[in-house]
């Protein structure tokens, strides 16, 4: 397994300067978040972009993943709003365009919250439709895969575990979509690594992680600051012969002064990895 961590985390630096602390913190590959000041919409150019996939390259990392800016960003695919889901189709696209420049073979697809008054069940049918859109959009670039990532409660109501992602890739059928998953996530909803991966199997193709203390709500702490238990995760990720990255998505508390977090992360699953 290899390590990766989300640029998210380093929104205070431009990435032509994150990348350099990223190499040196002990990663091997980085995730780019599609939000400002680092990717979003087309505020680099193609031949931008080329430098900074050059970049990575030059401090010898890969770029994992591209991750769309929505938490709490003007974006949702199952607004009831048809202008605003539209506009995050179409930014779905960019995302999907920037990162094929870049050279990444994931891109997330991130599920929001219903709306008040809105129910689950028009927002899950919402959501669909807008990621099939986008599957077939992506479907065009041989390689490169979606990943609907599972959340907790607090982030969405549309997909929460590997059932719910796994509803949505059958009833679409679209063989470039699969499942990230979130050791945050996993550590509040308390379901198995075993239970998900006899569902998903080869669908997996990412593992976020970050801890909590387990109760209520996402932290995205340093793994090792709250409850959960990575040691059984990656000795039991092992077992499954799981090839993908462990990415690191820290909370921008850790903002001010990134680095001895990212550091810290990377030495404690690098040890993990070495005992399992």
């Amino acid at each position: 397994m290899k390590l990766g961590t989300a640029t998210s985390v380093l929104y205070q630096y431009d990435l032509r300067d994150a990348i350099p602390l990223i190499a040196r913190a002990g990663y091997d590959g980085v995730d780019i978040w599609g939000g400002r000041p680092h990717v979003y919409r087309q505020d680099l150019t193609p031949e931008e972009l080329r430098h900074l996939r050059q970049l990575i390259e030059d401090h010898g990392l890969s770029v994992v993943s591209f991750m769309p800016a929505f938490y709490r960003y003007p974006h949702s695919l199952s607004s009831p709003n048809p202008r605003i889901r539209q506009d995050s189709i179409d930014y779905m696209r960019q995302c999907i365009d920037n990162a094929v420049v870049l050279g990444a073979g994931i891109v997330l697809v991130v599920p929001d919250h219903s709306l008040h008054g809105q129910t689950r069940e028009d927002s899950l049918r919402r959501l669909m439709e807008s990621i099939d859109t986008v599957s077939q959009y992506a479907s065009r670039i041989d390689g490169l895969r979606l990943g609907i990532e599972v959340l907790y409660y607090d982030e969405t109501d549309l997909v929460n575990s590997a059932d719910d992602a796994l509803a949505i890739i059958g009833q679409l059928g679209h063989g470039n979509l699969g499942v990230v998953l979130d050791t945050g996530t996993l550590n509040l909803s308390k379901e198995a690594p075993v239970d998900i991966f006899a569902k998903l199997g080869q669908r997996v193709l990412q593992v976020h992680v970050n801890d909590n203390q387990g109760v209520h709500r996402q932290q995205n702490l340093i793994p090792g600051e709250g409850t959960y238990d990575f040691q059984s995760l990656i000795r039991f990720l092992k077992t499954t012969g799981y090839q993908g990255f462990l990415s690191a998505e820290l909370s921008k508390e850790y903002s001010d002064d990134p680095e001895p977090a990212l550091r810290i992360t990377a030495e404690r699953l690098r040890a993990w990895i070495r005992a399992a």
